[in-house]
C-alpha cells in the first residue's frame, strides 16, 4: 500500500460515521463528531431545498410577466428579493382575488423561509458545549453588530422540512394555474409545470 493510500485509509477510518454517508474526500470531515455531520447534512438539504424554491418561484415570475417560454426570462434576484418581484407581478396581474391570496401566503413563508435560510448559510457556526446548542453569527444588513442566534439540530432539519412542504405547495400553485398537458405518451396525465420539476 501506498503512502497516500495509507493516510486516506486513516483519514476514512478517523470520520464518524453517519449512516450511509460515504465521502469521497474523506479528510473534509477529519475531527467531525455526530453533532457536525448531522447539522453539516442538514444545512445541505435545506439548502438543497431551497434552491428548488427559488427554481419554482422563477418560474411562477415568468408566467407572471407572460413570457413566451419558461427560461426566456433571466432570474431577477433569488432570495428575498425574488419574493418580492414575484409579490409586484402578482399584485398587477388579472388572476383571481383567491388565486392572489393562495400564493401571497406561500410568497409570505418563503420570504420567511429563505432569511432563515440565509442566517444558517451564510453564518459562522459554533457549538456551545453549555447549552448544548449551535451559535450561529452574521452579518446583518444595516446593523453595527452581527446576528447571533442559538439553533439546535432539528431546526435545520425542520427548516429542510418546511421549504419541501412550500415546494410542493408552489409547484402545485404553479401547475393549477399556469400547467400544459402532460405528454401522455411518457405516461404523464393531466397539467404538468413547464419547467418539469
Amino acid at each position: 500500500m501506498s503512502e497516500r493510500d495509507q493516510r486516506e485509509s486513516e483519514s476514512a477510518a478517523a470520520v464518524p460515521a453517519l449512516q450511509g454517508i460515504e465521502p469521497p474526500i474523506p479528510h473534509l470531515l477529519d475531527g467531525m463528531d455526530e453533532e457536525e455531520l448531522t447539522i453539516t447534512v442538514g444545512l445541505g438539504l435545506a439548502a438543497r431545498k431551497a434552491a428548488e424554491a427559488e427554481y419554482i418561484l422563477h418560474g411562477i415570475y415568468v408566467h407572471l410577466v407572460e413570457a413566451e417560454k419558461a427560461y426566456s426570462e433571466l432570474a431577477v434576484a433569488t432570495g428575498g428579493k425574488l419574493v418580492k418581484q414575484c409579490r409586484v407581478k402578482l399584485e398587477a396581474s388579472t388572476l383571481a382575488t383567491s388565486c392572489k391570496a393562495s400564493l401571497g401566503e406561500d410568497l409570505t413563508a418563503a420570504d420567511e423561509a429563505f432569511r432563515v435560510r440565509n442566517r444558517y448559510l451564510h453564518g459562522y457556526w459554533i457549538y456551545d458545549d453549555e447549552s448544548y446548542q449551535w451559535l450561529t453569527m452574521k452579518g446583518a444588513h444595516g446593523m453595527q453588530r452581527p446576528e447571533i442566534t442559538f439553533v439546535e439540530d432539528r431546526e435545520v432539519w425542520e427548516l429542510a422540512e418546511r421549504l419541501r412542504v412550500l415546494c410542493a405547495r408552489l409547484l402545485h400553485w404553479d401547475t393549477a394555474h399556469f400547467g400544459e398537458p402532460a405528454d401522455e405518451e411518457s405516461g404523464h396525465h393531466g397539467l404538468v409545470s413547464r419547467k418539469r420539476i
